[in-house]
Parts: structure tokens; sequence; C-alpha cells
């Protein structure tokens, strides 16, 4: 609530006055002496013009039986169900653990095309985790031409969805790994506007040819069946032309 409150630049007074509650309430329920009813949440979301992705945060910490960011476990425990489904999509796809982007499992064209996001072994001390290949591997930056609008935009989605939903020890695992690339500072402590953080695409250099690969990424619950406590994240061929960030079109019947 601070960290939205304070990117838009009003005041804890202004923000209870758009809630319609008195500003010592409002006071309490920012700094978490007051829980977060769902009325209270919804009045805040409008309050505030909450994205969704920081709706799904306020949800998770106020009514967490209903929903959560944590998603997964090390050592992983997927089921076979799911490793079949995952292991013979075409393109490169990944389970993630949510928000700190740890890899659970990869599927045979993920390891093909980006083999240093490959899962360490279910006995391994800690997962492999997407942020940290980003920022400490050589190849990262080198394949993925737009490297610093992904990466900016994973550190910003573990900044503000990390708290209170990442082990606290793993968020400082993390940044201490990050923190030995140059950019990680300005990256960790500038915001992500709305469209840079709806950007979806994903722009790959073949290291053979040289050949410029557009990709989008997609990320993906699972509400049926139910129980898959992991992301599906996929990246699939993108047409020339599509923009970075899609405006919503009007289908063929013009509605």
């Amino acid at each position: 609530m601070r960290y939205r409150r304070e990117m838009l630049g009003i005041t804890q007074e202004e923000a209870a006055r758009r809630m319609y509650i008195s500003v010592s309430l409002y006071r309490k329920l920012e700094n978490g002496e007051r829980t977060l009813s769902g009325d209270r949440l919804e009045d805040w979301c409008t309050a505030i013009d909450a994205p969704v992705w920081m709706l799904e945060k306020m949800v998770s910490l106020a009514m967490p039986k209903i929903s959560t960011l944590a998603r997964g476990a090390w050592p992983p425990r997927l089921r076979q169900e799911d490793l079949d489904h995952l292991n013979v999509l075409p393109f490169p796809a990944f389970f993630h653990r949510f928000p700190e982007y740890e890899v659970l499992a990869a599927n045979p064209a993920a390891l093909g095309a980006l083999p240093w996001l490959a899962p360490a072994p279910p006995d391994a001390e800690r997962p492999v985790n997407v942020i940290e290949q980003m920022m400490t591997v050589p190849e990262a930056p080198e394949v993925l031409v737009n490297w610093d609008t992904i990466v900016h935009r994973l550190l910003f989605s573990l900044r503000v969805l990390g708290p209170g939903v990442v082990a606290p020890e793993r968020m400082a695992e993390i940044i201490e790994t990050c923190s030995a690339n140059p950019e990680f500072e300005r990256m960790w402590s500038t915001p992500v506007s709305e469209d840079l953080y709806n950007d979806s695409a994903i722009l790959v250099r073949n290291p053979v040819n040289g050949e410029l690969i557009s990709l989008t990424m997609r990320v993906y619950n699972a509400y049926h069946p139910q129980g898959c406590s992991y992301q599906l994240f996929m990246l699939t061929p993108r047409l020339p032309g599509t923009p970075t960030v899609d405006p919503f079109v009007l289908n063929a019947t013009g509605t």
C-alpha cells in the first residue's frame, strides 16, 4: 500500500479521503496494524487505481486461503501428469515458482534454447533462479536482445511482490547474487512503467547465424485440474510487426 501510494505521489490523507475512511484507520491499514477486509481491499484498489499484478499480491496477503503468490516448493513436488503436459509442448516452457522465479522444471525445447536455465537436481541445496541466471550468466545478454527490459521487469516484480511472500533469507540470497552485476542497483531502484511491465516480447539472437527471433512470453496458472501449485511460463513464435505492447483490437464482427 505504501509503495503504490508513494509511487503516485499522494499523501496518506489523500489516500484516506479516496477510501472514505479516517486518516488514523488508513495509517493502521498501511502499517499492517489492521487487517484488510474484502470490502476495504476493493475500496483501496479503486482509490489507488491498482493494476492487476499488484491486486494479486494484495489479495494473497489479505486473504491467503483464496489466493497465494507463493507457488511451488523446493525440492519440487511435481505431478507426472503436469510433467507430461510440459514435455509435449513444442516451444520452450518451464514450471516456475513465483514471484522469485525459481525454475522447477523445463521441457526439452527450453533446455535446447536456454540451457543455462535448466533446473537444478532435486537434491540441490537451492533451485536455479531465473533472475540470478539472467544477471550472472554471460550468455544471457548476448542471446536476449532486449535483456535489459526483461531483467528490469523481473527485478521489479521481485521487489514489489516479494516482501511478505518470499522468505526473507531467499530474497537476501537473490539480491546478493544479483548485486555482482553493475546494472543491478539501477534496475532494482528504478520503477517500471505499466507498458514496460506488460511488454510480452522476447527478442532472441541465434548464436549460430545471428538471426533475430521474436517470441511472445506468456505465464499461465492452472485452474483445471485444481492443485497445480506452479506457474507455466512459455515462449511462442511472434509474428513480425506485432507491437511489443499490443492494444486490444476489434474482432471480425466489429464488437
